[in-house]
């Protein structure tokens, strides 16, 4: 510094040289640039071998497609049919229902008439006697008829459901 640009109150201080560099520090920058230089060539022949294994890929990824769409189809077929048989499925659930209502109230019905027959036996034995007259032609004509419409009420009362109203409907496996 020069002297002559000094403001009265400052003092002239004394410019020292930079220090050399420590040989410590030396060493240790050139093992680091040896380091990193290694590093750089170890990464670039990494990148090479990875430009030429993608070309490589490049192949086999369409053979690897074609592998693909083949088990893409298979899968699309299967799933179809899945669908397919689920859908059967729920309808023979929905038949079954409809047979086994169907067998239930059969089966009410049957046991009511066995119920009403043997209420009737009863009731004839111990309250009425036997007519001294034999009924005629005629009236037994015309209780028989009254007890087929009976029956078909009966059955038009049990069958008159919404589960019975599809006519192509099957009942061929219905137990009672």
């Amino acid at each position: 510094m020069k002297v002559e640009h000094l403001l009265p109150t400052q003092q002239p201080c004394a410019v020292e040289p930079p220090a050399k560099p420590k040989k410590k520090r030396i060493r240790r920058q050139k093992l680091e640039l040896e380091y990193l230089r290694g590093l750089v060539g170890k990464l670039e022949q990494q990148m090479m071998q990875l430009k030429t294994r993608q070309s490589e890929d490049a192949g086999h990824t369409t053979a690897l497609n074609a592998e693909t769409s083949i088990w893409k189809g298979i899968a699309e077929r299967q799933q179809t049919e899945r669908a397919r048989a689920e859908e059967k499925n729920q309808k023979l659930r929905a038949s079954l229902e409809g047979q086994l209502k169907l067998a239930t109230k059969l089966e009410r019905l049957l046991r009511k008439r066995l119920r009403d027959e043997e209420v009737a036996e009863l009731a004839d034995n111990k309250r009425f006697k036997l007519p001294a007259v034999a009924p005629t032609d005629d009236e037994i004509f015309a209780d028989q008829l009254a007890h087929v419409e009976r029956a078909h009420l009966d059955a038009d009362n049990i069958f008159g459901g919404l589960e019975f109203a599809d006519r192509t409907a099957s009942f061929c496996n219905l137990r009672v």
